[in-house]
C-alpha cells in the first residue's frame, strides 16, 4: 500500500513537471518526461491517465505532430463520463490549442469560451495567465486586436510577477508589440519586442529569437522602413524556423525590392515561390505570386491581383483580403478608376 502511494506521488510529481516544460516550450526536457511517464502508463490511476492524454495533446502540439496530438484528445475524450472539472478545463484548453494550430481560429475561441467557465476555479498564477495568452493569441489571428491587447495585457500582469514564468512573459509582450503593430503604436510595439528578444536571449528559446526578429522585420516594414526590417529578417531567416520560413522569405523578397536589392528579391522571391509549391500551401502561392507581379510583371497585375483577393474571399481570410484590398484600391485611386477604388476599398473596411 506505501509503495502504491509512493508511486502515485512520484507520477503525480511527473505530470506536474511536464505540464511546466510544456507551457515553457523546454521540448528536450519534455521528451524526457515523456518517456518517463510512459514507462509507468499502465500503473497509473484513471485520472492520472486522462491528465496524462490532455498534457500529451499538447506535447505534440509543441512538436507540431497535430496528427499524434488529435489520437491524444481523443483517447482523452474516451473517459469523458469520469472527467472532473480540472479535466473539462484542460481538455476546452487542449481542444482550443488544437483548433489554432489547424488555422481554424473561430473554433480555437470557442473552446476557450468553454474553458473561460472554469477559470475562476484556477488559482495558479501561470494557468491563468496563459489562458489569457491563447485567447489573446486567437483574438489576433481573428484580427480583432482591442480584444487581444486586452487579454495580452492581462497575461501579462499575471506572469511578470513570477521570474520562472519569464518565457511566457516573453511570449505574452512580443504578442503584445505585433497588437501595437497593428495599431500603430509603433514605439511602444519595439519597446515589447525589445523585451521579449532580450528574455528569448537569455533563455537561449532559437525558436522565439527567430519569431520575433521576423516581427521586428514586420514593424519596420509597416514604418516604411525596409532598409531597417532586412538584417532583422536575414537573421530570422539564419535561425532555420521552418514554421515561419515563408513568412520570411516573402516578407524579404518584398523589402528587397522596396530597397532596389532587385537580384535579391528576385533570387528570394523564387525560393520562397518554389517552396509554397513544393508544400502545397496555395494562400502562400497567391502571396508571392501577387508580389511578383506589383514589381516585375505589372501587365498582369490587376488581373492577378483581382484572382488572388477573390481565392482569399473563398477561403475566408479575411486579413488578406483586407491586406491586398486596401492595397489595390489605392493603386486604382491613384489611377482615377474610381468605380473600381470604392468597391476594393469596400472590401478592405466592410469585412
Amino acid at each position: 500500500m506505501g509503495q502504491n502511494i509512493s508511486k502515485e506521488a512520484d507520477i503525480a510529481a511527473l505530470l506536474g513537471q511536464w505540464s511546466v516544460t510544456i507551457r515553457q516550450d523546454e521540448r528536450e526536457a519534455a521528451a524526457i518526461i515523456h518517456e518517463q511517464l510512459k514507462e509507468h502508463i499502465a500503473d497509473i490511476s484513471r485520472d492520472f491517465l486522462i491528465t496524462y492524454l490532455l498534457l500529451e495533446c499538447r506535447f505534440y502540439l509543441m512538436q507540431k505532430d497535430l496528427p499524434n496530438s488529435t489520437i491524444a484528445i481523443a483517447e482523452a475524450k474516451a473517459y469523458r463520463n469520469h472527467f472532473h472539472d480540472s479535466h473539462w478545463y484542460s481538455l476546452h484548453v487542449a481542444q482550443g490549442i488544437l483548433y489554432h494550430y489547424e488555422d481554424r481560429y473561430q473554433e480555437a475561441l470557442h473552446s476557450f469560451e468553454k474553458a473561460e467557465k472554469y477559470l475562476f476555479q484556477l488559482e495558479e498564477p501561470v494557468e491563468i495567465g496563459e489562458f489569457h495568452l491563447r485567447k489573446a493569441m486567437t483574438y489576433f489571428y481573428l484580427d480583432i486586436t482591442a480584444l487581444s491587447t486586452l487579454h495580452a495585457e492581462r497575461a501579462i500582469e499575471a506572469f511578470r510577477p513570477h521570474k520562472t514564468f519569464e518565457f511566457l512573459l516573453a511570449h505574452a509582450e512580443m504578442l503584445q508589440g505585433l497588437n501595437y503593430i497593428d495599431l500603430h503604436h509603433f514605439d511602444q510595439a519595439q519597446d515589447y519586442l525589445h523585451r521579449a528578444l532580450t528574455s528569448f536571449k537569455k533563455l537561449r528559446n532559437t525558436n522565439f529569437i527567430a519569431s520575433t526578429n521576423l516581427n521586428f522585420g514586420v514593424l519596420y516594414s509597416k514604418r516604411d522602413s525596409p532598409s531597417t526590417a532586412i538584417p532583422f529578417l536575414e537573421e530570422a531567416l539564419r535561425g532555420n524556423q521552418e514554421r515561419i520560413r515563408l513568412k520570411i522569405l516573402y516578407l524579404l523578397a518584398d523589402c528587397y525590392w522596396k530597397t532596389g536589392q532587385t537580384s535579391k528579391a528576385r533570387r528570394t522571391y523564387q525560393e520562397g515561390f518554389r517552396a509554397s509549391i513544393e508544400k502545397d500551401d496555395a494562400a502562400k502561392k497567391w502571396e508571392f505570386a501577387m508580389l511578383h507581379k506589383k514589381y516585375e510583371d505589372r501587365l498582369n497585375f490587376e488581373s492577378v491581383w483581382q484572382e488572388g483577393i477573390e481565392y482569399f474571399r473563398k477561403i475566408n481570410d479575411t486579413y488578406n483580403v483586407r491586406r491586398f484590398s486596401k492595397e489595390l484600391a489605392h493603386y486604382y485611386d491613384e489611377h482615377k478608376q474610381h468605380e473600381l477604388a470604392v468597391k476594393y476599398y469596400s472590401l478592405a473596411l466592410l469585412l
